[in-house]
């Protein structure tokens, strides 16, 4: 086991009682958040912050990172920005009528989409990409926090790929394209099946082209080109080999983890990070500490004597985002309690200068409604 120590922190200047739900890269050596509070700040790797939108969406609940200085940002206003860091304003802005806006992910050749809740249009140019959108909308009778909906292209909306996951009203849904096979596609749902599609068949049922039944999907996407991961939303995991249909050979089995709780000693799973060497970000409140597992293939394991402990965490609180840096050769983690804070290994170079030196713990207070993702 190895430890990650804290070199700094900051609240990135928040009113009291906020948190903040996610961070992301933006322009080289800076980054993003999305807080409690609606708004959109960035700040570099020394945590100096600045307000980009002190009122990003009325109900901000999604950030992603959309090219080189560009970010784009959705809420509960059914609206989706792209916003260009270094200009400090937003660029492009799409109105989706009135529905949740519940993730935003880039793809290639433009957006995957883990959108919720999005009506399909194209909404213009920024820095010569274009943000485009051609979804059928899902809706859902709940539209309060933690609600969530999901989309399909067109033509796999109107005939349907989850079943009774998608009825109207009891859908919760995600998507991504492959990492370089852009007419594939993975989605996911609440009807326990991730379904993978070539988008480049029109007839219904040649292009669905593998089905794994794996439990309530909480997250799922592509570890690599030929590697499938799914989490439920009880934490079991599993990683599957993707089928080509081009090739005859016969595919690995699935690797079955069950539910990661147990091994990895946590109460959540965070997000799993991925690259090169994907990380599973395993909490645990009770214990205040947060873990970064990795998972390694050859065949598929979790290596535990090798993970990074975060000890401390943010305190008994729920760590919401993770983000590995090797630029800065850092981690940078978000929370439940307000806090932005940089980890480096133990015997690395020296802490830096804390934007809030050796900061406490902020006081525990009544919180409002707030987006849940999990």
């Amino acid at each position: 086991m190895h430890t990650l120590k804290p070199v700094a922190s900051s609240t990135l200047s928040l009113p009291t009682d906020n948190y903040i739900y996610k961070l992301t890269p933006a322009a080289p050596g800076t980054f993003a958040a999305i807080s409690s509070d609606d708004s959109l700040r960035v700040f570099d790797a020394n945590l100096n912050a600045s307000v980009l939108s002190p009122a990003a969406h009325a109900g901000v609940t999604s950030l992603s990172r959309f090219g080189d200085s560009l970010l784009a940002t959705g809420g509960r206003d059914g609206k989706v920005k792209v916003w260009d860091a270094r200009a400090g304003k937003s660029v492009v802005e799409m109105q989706t009528g009135e529905f949740i806006v519940a993730k935003l992910s880039k793809s290639i050749p433009s957006w995957d989409a883990q959108i919720g809740y999005m009506h399909g249009s194209s909404v213009g140019e920024s820095a010569g990409e274009k943000l485009k959108c051609d979804f059928g909308l899902i809706p859902s009778s709940e539209t309060g926090p933690g609600s969530l909906g999901g989309v399909l292209p067109r033509d796999e909306y109107r005939r349907g790929g989850h079943g009774a996951g998608l009825i109207p009203g009891r859908c919760s849904l995600l998507l991504q394209y492959h990492p370089t096979r852009s007419n594939i596609l993975l989605s996911g749902s609440t009807d326990g099946l991730a379904n993978i599609y070539d988008t480049t068949i029109s007839d219904e049922d040649e292009a669905l082209v593998q089905v794994i039944n794996h439990g309530s999907i909480h997250h799922a996407g592509f570890l690599s080109e030929r590697a499938i991961f799914a989490l439920s939303h009880d934490e079991l995991f599993s990683v599957h080999p993707a089928t080509d249909p081009d090739d005859a050979a016969q595919e690995p089995e699935p690797v079955q983890f069950g539910d990661l709780r147990e091994p990895l000693g946590c109460e959540y799973i965070a997000q799993l990070c991925l690259g090169a060497q994907p990380y599973i970000a395993a909490g645990n409140k009770e214990e205040n500490r947060l873990d970064l597992v990795p998972l390694v293939s050859g065949p598929w394991s979790l290596d535990r004597e090798n993970l990074w402990r975060l000890p401390g965490a943010h305190g008994e609180e729920v760590v919401r985002s993770v983000h590995l840096d090797e630029q800065s050769s850092s981690v940078f983690t978000c929370g439940e309690d307000g806090y932005v804070r940089v980890w480096k290994p133990e015997g690395g170079p020296g802490e830096t200068a804390q934007s809030e030196s050796k900061s406490k713990a902020r006081p525990k207070e009544k919180k409002k409604d707030r987006f849940r993702p999990y």
